[in-house]
Order: structure tokens, then sequence, then C-alpha cells
């Protein structure tokens, strides 16, 4: 019957049948159901270690207090509820509350667990493969490069797998006694899963791409993940874009499970579920529906997940080309402003600087999007040189403003892409920027901050140096991080130098600046983008220029 399992998955997808034989072995599997199980053991321990019990000495002088005790009515009062006995002079439980702690930190220590150790695997993996040189000879497979994706998924974390449903008995057997609804669980496995699909895909594409950064390559990543799903569960919703992060976990659908079972915020989970109720979507109170908050986080790991596939088919079977292509870019950017302008429009209930919240998303996705289009040295050299040979003679005002070229070709600079994605994302968010005073000065500030990064990446990866892409990566980053350190070394707030504030995508001081101090912020801003842009024409003209001299030569 095994073999047969196994010859039919082989036949479906073969490199699948290729993970699972290299780890399904005895000796593993049982070391993975000892910790699993054992683990499972530990937390239920620790648990039922709280459960109060009653002590014959001084009793009477001096009342028991504790989460898990019943109150006169049969309800949890928090902290301060004082224990009662039963006729036989036992402490009366409230069993429902102590479920649903191990069921809240069994989900929680297993979505820490499989995304941030599946991520290692998985990077680990690639980047095992790239340096053995495997990955060649996968790439000469008759696969396809969506069929390999889907082997590596599901075959590199399999004893991961196997460590989770050997806890799904317990997580069931929990929930239910919580006074959980079999729908309301299953609503969060549903989000688990997404999440796992999600993050293990961008693990693929992260170790696919960043081969230079050798072996450090998986711990980044597991870092990163680390520190995403552990800020998803202890940070409380704020009523603005930020709210978007949470939903690309599963702990939003988490949080919802418990207020729908313990609405309250008592001592025992009131640091999980605070403010969940408030959030919304296009004015649309996600936050009250669990059916609702689940349909909106697969809609968003969804859409995420397809992205990372569509760079997954473009990069895996040519290691040269761009991550996305400029079309490719133009609807992931709609895509994603139309999703996070929904948690923009929220009512700023809290006092927080939602403008500032919405530009950090966007920070970290136009960085991702300079490093998926900027194209490498020789690609960029191969289209300065043999541009004009390769248009057609028909074609006499393309070949002579290449303005079509650079917004539509995979190897001309990204400048361009990057601007009409910009402002398209400005257009989009345009309902979110009236409400708030200054924002489209701030917005033009923030847009010439990235087009800066795009062209100094740009710069950086068409030089003729050695490790390109970290010098480009420690640029940018370095553009991005120092100045608002040095500057607070220094105490000059936003408010004394607002100025210099604006080089940096944490001033927020444009917001209360004059419109004098901002015309001749954005005026120095377009003045170094204009300047690093003269410089990467002239490089590109030179390498069209020498090219051609040595076409005549010939």
């Amino acid at each position: 019957m095994i073999l047969n399992i196994l010859d039919t998955i082989g036949n479906w997808n073969s490199q699948l049948f290729r993970e699972l034989k290299g780890r399904l072995k005895i000796g593993k599997i049982a070391i993975v159901s000892f910790l699993s199980l054992s683990s499972q053991l530990v937390l239920f321990l620790f648990w039922s270690a709280q459960i109060p019990v009653v002590s014959p000495v001084a009793e009477g002088n001096y009342p028991t207090h504790n989460p898990f005790c019943a109150g006169l009515d049969g309800n949890p009062k928090g902290y301060e509820t004082q224990c009662i006995q039963d006729a036989a002079g036992n402490f009366i439980i409230n069993w429902p509350s102590w479920w649903l702690q191990i069921f809240v930190w069994l989900s929680i220590c297993s979505a820490i667990v499989l995304l941030v150790v599946g991520t290692y695997m998985l990077v680990s993996d690639v980047d095992q493969e790239e340096r053995r040189g495997t990955l060649n000879f996968i790439r000469l497979s008759p696969q396809s490069a969506t069929q390999i994706l889907i082997g590596k998924i599901l075959g590199v974390p399999i004893l991961l797998y196997l460590a989770g449903i050997l806890a799904v008995p317990l997580h069931i057997y929990s929930g239910l006694s919580a006074h959980i609804p079999l729908h309301h669980i299953l609503c969060f496995d549903i989000a688990m899963a997404a999440s796992c699909a999600l993050i293990y895909s961008g693990a693929m594409l992260f170790g696919l791409t960043t081969s230079w950064l050798g072996g450090f390559q998986p711990w980044l990543a597991s870092a990163a993940v680390l520190t995403f799903i552990t800020t998803a569960f202890n940070v409380p919703y704020v009523g603005n874009a930020a709210d978007l992060l949470t939903f690309l976990s599963p702990a939003t659908v988490l949080k919802q499970v418990i207020y729908q079972v313990n609405p309250s915020s008592d001592y025992n989970l009131g640091w999980l579920i605070k403010k969940i109720n408030n959030l919304e979507w296009f004015h649309f109170p996600v936050g009250e529906n669990i059916l609702a908050c689940t349909a909106l986080s697969l809609l968003i790991a969804a859409v995420a997940t397809y992205w990372m596939w569509q760079g997954w088919q473009r990069r895996f079977p040519n290691p040269l080309a761009t991550v996305l292509s400029k079309k490719q870019s133009y609807l992931l950017v709609i895509c994603y402003q139309s999703i996070i302008l929904g948690f923009a429009l929220q009512s700023n209930r809290y006092g927080i600087n939602s403008f500032t919240c919405l530009l950090i998303p966007n920070l970290m996705v136009f960085l991702a999007l300079i490093a998926a289009l900027t194209p490498e040295r020789q690609a960029l050299y191969d289209w300065a040189r043999y541009r004009q040979q390769i248009v057609p003679s028909s074609r006499k005002l393309w070949r002579r403003y290449p303005i079509l070229d650079l917004i539509g070709s995979e190897k001309s600079p990204a400048s361009l892409a990057m601007a009409i994605n910009l402002i398209g994302s400005t257009l989009i968010l345009t309902p979110f920027l009236m409400m708030n005073e200054n924002a489209f000065p701030a917005t033009i500030a923030f847009i010439n901050l990235i087009l800066i990064y795009s062209a100094l990446t740009q710069l950086f990866l068409f030089a003729k140096i050695k490790n390109q892409e970290i010098w480009a990566a420690c640029t940018v980053g370095g553009a991005i991080i120092l100045p608002p350190i040095i500057l607070s070394m220094l105490s000059l707030t936003p408010e004394k130098a607002p100025f210099i504030w604006v080089f940096s995508v944490f001033g927020g001081s444009i917001l209360s600046a004059s419109a004098h101090t901002i015309f001749l912020s954005i005026l120095g801003q377009w003045t170094v983008l204009v300047l690093l842009n003269l410089r990467l024409r002239w490089q590109l003209q030179i390498a069209g220029e020498s090219a051609s001299k040595a076409l005549l030569k010939a």
C-alpha cells in the first residue's frame, strides 16, 4: 500500500517523491514524534501546576485567589477571583478557562514552530542545493517551476508537518473543552495553512534570490519571520494601515476565536484580544465576525502567495532574470494598495500617526520592488549595447526616445517603472491622503526618497565591483537607518532641523513644516535624484558607445 502511495506521488510530482524519500526515515520519524508528544506533555503539566489545591495549613485564615477559580456564578472574574470550595472540600475550577489557556498557547507555539523552523528548513535546502550544484540539474528536468515549488514546500518540512499532525488531537480537544465551536477551530487551522503557504513561498523565493548572502540566508530569514510572528501576536490593533501586517499570520483569526469565547479583557487573555472588536476594513467591521476575519485573511494570503509564485516562476528557470517584470509590478502595486487602503481608512481612535503607519509598510513593499525590478549589470549592459540594433527601423521614435522601453522592457533601468508605481499608489491612496493635512507634500518627499534608493541600487548593480548586491543593500540600508540615528545623537529633532530630516523616511517633520521648508526640502531631493540619474545615463551612454565603436572597428 505504501509503495503504491509513493508511486502515485512520484507520478504526480517527482520532486515531492525525492524529498519524501530522503527525509522519511524511521529514526527521524521517531525523534520528531517524541519531541512533539513530549512538548505537549510539558505544556499540559505546566498548566496543571497552575490549578489551585486546597492546603490544610492555615485553612480559612488566608483566602486563595486564582484566575482559574470559578466565582459564585460559575464564571471567571479575573485574577482577583476568590476560590470557593464544593461539598467535598475541593476548589471549584473553571475548566473552560483552563482549557482555553492550553488551546491558546498550543496554537501560538505551533504557529511559531511551523513558520520559523519551516522557513529555516526551506531556505537552508535551497542554499544547499545551490552550493552542491543540484539546483541546475533540477532546472533541466521536465518538471515545471510550479511543480518543483510545490514539491519543495510539501516535502522539505514533512517532519515538521508530522509534528503538527500529532498536536491536532490535543488542539481540537482543548478547543472543544474551552467551549470553542468546531468551525471556529477550523477557521484558525485554515488561516494557519494559508500563512504557511505564504511564508514558505516567500522563503523559497528569498533563498533563490539571495544566494549572495551565503550561509547567512537561513538565519536571516528565520529571524525575520520570528520577529514578525511574535510582533503579530503581541501588538494590539492600532486602527490604521499597520493592521495589515497581522493578517499575514494566523494571529488575527486566533484573536477573533478567543474573543468570540471570552470577550472580556480579563487577566488571562486580555493582552491578546485587546481592541480586536474595533478592527475594520473599508469600514466593514471584520473584528466582530470570525468568518469575515478568516475570509479577509485568506484573501490577503492568497494574493501575496500568488505574487510569490509569480516571482518563483520567473526566477527559477533563469537566475539572471528579474523577479518580476515591470508590467507585473504595476498590477502588484494596484492589488497591494487596494488592500492596504481598506485598513488606512479606519477611524483613528488611538491617537497614532496614521500617515507614518502607512509609510512603513509601503517602504517595505517598495524596497522589495526595487530588488525585484532592478536588472543586473550584464542585462543592463546588453540593453545599453544592443537596444538600437534590435529596435526595428520603422520605430524611429522609440529608438530616439526609449520611454516605452523603460516602461516595459525587463532589461532597462527600473527608475521610470518605480516612478509609475509610486504615482499609481498615490492615486489609489488619494481618499486617505485627503484626510490628513500636508499628506500630499509628505507623499512627494517619500516618492523622491524611494526613487533615490532605486537610482542608488541601479548604480551599484551596474558598477564593476565585487559583491554588488551587498554594496547596494548596505548603502540603501545605511541611507534609511543612519540619518535618524546620527540626527538623534546630535539632538537635532524634526522640529529643529526639518530640512535634514526630510531625507529620512522616519522623519515626519514635513507634516508640520512651513510651506517654504517643504519646497526647499523637495527641491533638494529632486537635485540629488537628477544627479544620480544623470550619472546612470552617462554610464549607459559609455556602455553603448564603447560597444558601437568595437562593432565599427570589427
